[in-house]
Formats: structure tokens, C-alpha cells, sequence
């Protein structure tokens, strides 16, 4: 207690001193000296705010691509304009793909379109000068479907006992195209020997049948032909050096047949009884024109149908013609069995007559024609 007193008492004695207080101010003001000479700015916040230096440095390696200050407020936004285009617009890329998708096509477009103008030229002026060169056809036509007939033939002379034989006709509608083969034989113990075989093929038109080879095959001659030149407009024959002018609807010995028969069947009433009317026809050496004539309808005895009926036929009939032809041709052609020639019947000038009979007739359905 005593120390402790005594401390107080001196403590308190001192600061009464004028030294005391003198000793305190210069202690305070060296405090001060040595606060102001030392690094104190550093660990200040004005210092801090002061060294903006390294900030700017480092803010400029940042923005090294320069942006612009329209890009800088234009990446505050949100996304949405953000993915707006902005260095390639949108304006400007559109009319560059339509501009090059029609130079791709146009020169493969400009040919098309010139050929089908051209071509489109091409079918008026050949239909303008077929329009003049040629006529519209007599008839309509309808080519009847692909068969096959066997026939009775029967030769008779005059004042003779009759000869029989067999024959066939076979007939062909494909694509437009035509083949016709006309076979006549006698039938002999094992064996069947033809006598003359006849074809014709060519392709169908408006004008029905249109040949443009026929064959004629004789037994013990030469094959003899005939060539239909359709540009040319004109037959030529091999066994002669004739070459005659041909006419629209020419025909040879083989398809007349099937002419007559699409006439009848495009419209009965192009066969009416009484009508008469002309088809080139080339047989042989030379073609000339056969004048037929609608005799008429008839019932006609036939193995197509039974015994106590008879087939309704339309009987069209080429009587001779002096200086072209001395035979006379009949054909009948049945309505009610697809138009086909079922009797066909060459009487000679002599008087020897030779009849062929359809006795059996197959159709074959085209799936094309």
C-alpha cells in the first residue's frame, strides 16, 4: 500500500512540472515527424485511388480488337440483339442466292425451252404441210386384237371336181406395229405342203395398216417382195423394176384384209349396203386400185357356229377391172365375231374359183397394242 501511494504522489507531482508537459509536446511532435516521413500513402485509400495507371494498362491489352464504343452498349444488351447479323445482312445475302440459282439454270433452261419451241415449230410445220400434202382419212379406223384363224380351203375348176386343202391366217397387233402371215397348203398323209405363203408387217396409224414389206412365197418360185416407202411416198417391187406413186391407206394382198375389217369395226355404218369406195392395193408387180363395194348383210353357212344357224356377215365385194384385174375378190367380215374375215373367195376370169373358210378362230387379247 505504501509503494503504491508513494507512486501516486509522485506521478502526480510530476505533471504539475512545466518540463513534464514540454517532454510530452516534443514526444507527440516526433510521433508526427515520423508518421509523415514514413510509407503511410501506400496502405491509405487515397493511394489506392490514385494508381490508376496499372488498371488503364491492363483494361487496354483487354480491348486489343477495338471495339467500338457502339459494340461495347451493343454487348450490355440482352442476347436477342446479339444474334441479330450484323456484319453480313440479311439483305444482302438473299438476293445473292436467287440471283445464282437462276444463272446455274439458265443456260440448261434457255436450251430446253429453245428446243421446245423448236420442236413444238417443227410438229406445226410438218402438221401444216401434212395438212397440205396429204388428206384427212376416208375412214375411221379399229384395229381389231391379235388372232389366229385356220381355214378350209377349197379349189374348184370349172367343169372339175374340188380340191381341198388347209390354211391359216395369223395375225398380230403389238406396239403399234403389225405382222400378218397368210398360209396355204394341202394336207398330205404325215404332213401338211404349202403351197404359197403371203406376209406383210408395218405399224398402225390413222390411216389403219400402213405395210412396209410384204413376202409372197410360192411353191417352186422365188420369194418375191414389195417395199412401201412412206417418206417417199412410193411402192417399189422386186420382181420388177417398177416404182409407182403410193396413196394414203396403200395396202398389199395380206392386210387388206384386216383393213376391211377395221372399218367395219370403228363404225358399221362406214359398211353400209351400197357404198362404194377405192384402196391401193400392191400385189404382185404393180399396185392399182381396188374398187370395193358393200354388198350388203348376209347369212352365210359357217363351222363358227352350229349346224342348223348361220353367221351374220357383211359382204363386201371387188368385181374385175378391165386392164387392172380380171378376178373378182368377196370377203365377208362378221360383226358379231370382232369383224374378222371368216369367207374369203378369188373367182378367176376362167371361172375357177377357190374358197377359203374360217372353220376355227382364236383372239389374243393385247395387253398392249
Amino acid at each position: 500500500m505504501m509503494n503504491k501511494h508513494f507512486l501516486s504522489r509522485y506521478f502526480s507531482n510530476q505533471w504539475t512540472k512545466p518540463s513534464t508537459w514540454l517532454f510530452v509536446l516534443v514526444t507527440i511532435l516526433l510521433h508526427i515527424v515520423l508518421l509523415e516521413s514514413a510509407s503511410w500513402k501506400e496502405w491509405t485509400p487515397q493511394a489506392n485511388l490514385e494508381t490508376p495507371a496499372p488498371i488503364r494498362v491492363n483494361l487496354q491489352t483487354i480491348s486489343t480488337p477495338s471495339p467500338s464504343n457502339e459494340s461495347v452498349l451493343a454487348s450490355s444488351p440482352s442476347k436477342k440483339k446479339q444474334n441479330k447479323p450484323i456484319s453480313t445482312p440479311k439483305t444482302d445475302v438473299l438476293p445473292t442466292t436467287q440471283v445464282e440459282t437462276p444463272l446455274e439454270q439458265s443456260p440448261l433452261a434457255t436450251e430446253t425451252s429453245s428446243e421446245a419451241i423448236a420442236t413444238d415449230t417443227n410438229l406445226e410445220m410438218k402438221s401444216d404441210t401434212s395438212a397440205e400434202t396429204t388428206s384427212a382419212p376416208e375412214f375411221r379406223l379399229r384395229v381389231p386384237e391379235s388372232a389366229e384363224m385356220q381355214l378350209e380351203v377349197t379349189h374348184t375348176k370349172v367343169n372339175g371336181e374340188p380340191t381341198t386343202g388347209v390354211g391359216s391366217i395369223h395375225w398380230e397387233r403389238y406396239n403399234g406395229k403389225y405382222k400378218i402371215s397368210i398360209e396355204v397348203g394341202i394336207n398330205l398323209l404325215i404332213t401338211t405342203l404349202n403351197l404359197l405363203t403371203i406376209q406383210s408387217e408395218g405399224v398402225i396409224d390413222i390411216f389403219g395398216l400402213m405395210p412396209s414389206t410384204s413376202q409372197d412365197q410360192r411353191r417352186n418360185r422365188a420369194t418375191t417382195a414389195i417395199h412401201f416407202n412412206h417418206v417417199d411416198k412410193t411402192i417399189s417391187f422386186s420382181a420388177s423394176n417398177k416404182t409407182v406413186s403410193m396413196e394414203n391407206g396403200a395396202q398389199d394382198a395380206a392386210s387388206i384384209l384386216i383393213q376391211l375389217a377395221a372399218i367395219g369395226y370403228a363404225d358399221p355404218t362406214q359398211l353400209a349396203p351400197g357404198r362404194t369406195f377405192s384402196i391401193q392395193v400392191a400385189e404382185g408387180k404393180d399396185a392399182s386400185p381396188f374398187l370395193f363395194q358393200v354388198v350388203g348383210e348376209e347369212d352365210i353357212h359357217s363351222k363358227l357356229v352350229g349346224n342348223s344357224e348361220k353367221l351374220k356377215t357383211i359382204h363386201i365385194s371387188r368385181p374385175p377391172k378391165s386392164g387392172a384385174y380380171n378376178s373378182q375378190l368377196d370377203i365377208w367380215l362378221a360383226p358379231s365375231l370382232g369383224w374378222y374375215p371368216v369367207q374369203i373367195r378369188n373367182t378367176e376370169s376362167n371361172g375357177n374359183v377357190t374358197n377359203q373358210s374360217v372353220i376355227s378362230l382364236k383372239q389374243k387379247i393385247n395387253t398392249a397394242s
